[in-house]
């Protein structure tokens, strides 16, 4: 082999080695430090960032009247009677101090107003609750020894028992009604000859909630005693009321809409009229909705009004029968029932006080 071949191949044989040495040190340095990337923009994954924006829990449930014991009759549609169709009254025994009742032990459709009626035995007065018409003491006989009456269905009152509530009302007796949506029919015949009426469909606020769009957000309109330290309450079924001067107790934001129009506004939830107070929605009395927001303050206020004013002088007319029908006579005798008939001969011949027969 020539000395020019050997010096060639020499040369090719340090280049190739020196090429391997390059790559292999390189190799370890990009191991070591890989290459930089942009950041990936992951906000969205960031549970703060997704969660909605819901009101904050409110404080306990308290009444700040001092009035003696009144007796306040809740009326709360079909299913409300006790066992047998019975009226309960709370307290139950009678005892120096009011008989303890927590939100757990109202079960049923009670329980959907166990905060205000919790509050109100606490705080010592008598709770008392009406079944409607078949099987409970009628509905009259209980307002005339009555302070106050609340109803969360009034469309599930007789004609009687409406009428019987009017006079109750026209006679200063405080009452509360609640009504969600599509029962406005019902509403403004109930509450027409006090100038209240409800308005059909719903309300629900696509920007303004909590955390759902038919959890609306609830406002005062001005200083009063309902809505005394209330800044903002949720109603979770919210229906449009009002009265016939227009004027409104709660109302939503303008950023809400109405479902029949879906046109923007405030609309009011709440009116009151001398001693009627109307709510477009029951669910803030419930257990669970009571701590959000301003919601356990707006059910004080609530509870509050009920007991404090002057007790009603209502007259209901004649003693009446279940349901509020007259019973035969137009009275009831003492023990609520009505006497026999007069017994007959079997021939239909009328008989003496002997028991003889006569022509």
């Amino acid at each position: 082999m020539s000395v020019d071949l050997r010096t060639t191949i020499g040369a090719f044989a340090l280049v190739f080695l020196a090429i391997v040495g390059v790559a292999a040190v390189g190799g370890v340095v990009l191991d070591d430090a890989p290459p930089e990337t942009d950041a990936v923009a992951d906000d969205h994954w960031q549970a703060d960032a997704v969660e909605p924006e819901t009101a904050s829990e409110g404080g306990e449930v308290e009444m700040e009247s001092s009035e003696p014991s009144n007796t306040v009759v809740v009326h709360l549609g079909g299913g409300a009677a006790g066992p047998g169709g019975g009226t309960s009254i709370l307290p139950i025994e009678d005892r120096d101090a009011p008989a303890e009742a927590d939100v757990g032990a109202l079960g049923g459709v009670r329980r959907g107003v166990a905060p205000l009626t919790a509050a109100l035995v606490e705080n010592g007065h008598e709770v008392r609750f009406y079944g409607g018409a078949v099987g409970s003491e009628p509905l009259p006989s209980m307002l005339s020894d009555a302070d106050a009456f609340v109803t969360t269905n009034p469309g599930a009152l007789s004609a009687t028992d409406a009428d019987a509530v009017e006079t109750f009302v026209d006679a200063g007796g405080r009452t509360l009604v609640t009504s969600d949506p599509g029962a406005a029919g019902a509403l403004t015949d109930f509450g027409s000859p006090f100038g209240v009426y409800g308005e059909a469909g719903y309300v629900y606020d696509m920007e303004n909630n909590d955390a759902n769009y038919l959890s609306v957000f609830v406002e005062p309109t001005g200083s009063g005693a309902l809505t005394e330290g209330v800044e903002e309450v949720v109603f979770r079924g919210a229906a449009p009321v009002g009265t016939a001067d227009g004027s409104a107790t709660l109302a939503t934001p303008e950023t809400s809409r109405l479902s029949t129009t879906r046109e923007t506004g405030s609309y009011g939830v709440a009116v009151r009229s001398d001693s009627l107070a109307v709510l477009g929605d029951s669910s803030f009395l419930e257990p669970e909705n009571a701590d959000r927001a301003d919601n356990g303050i707006l059910i004080g206020n609530v509870a509050d009004f009920l007991v404090t004013g002057e007790s009603p002088d209502a007259s209901f007319g004649s003693p009446t029968g279940p349901g509020g029908a007259a019973p035969p006579g137009g009275a009831v005798p003492p023990g609520g029932s009505t006497p026999p008939p007069e017994p007959t001969d079997p021939s239909g011949n009328e008989t003496d006080p002997a028991g003889n027969a006569t022509a």
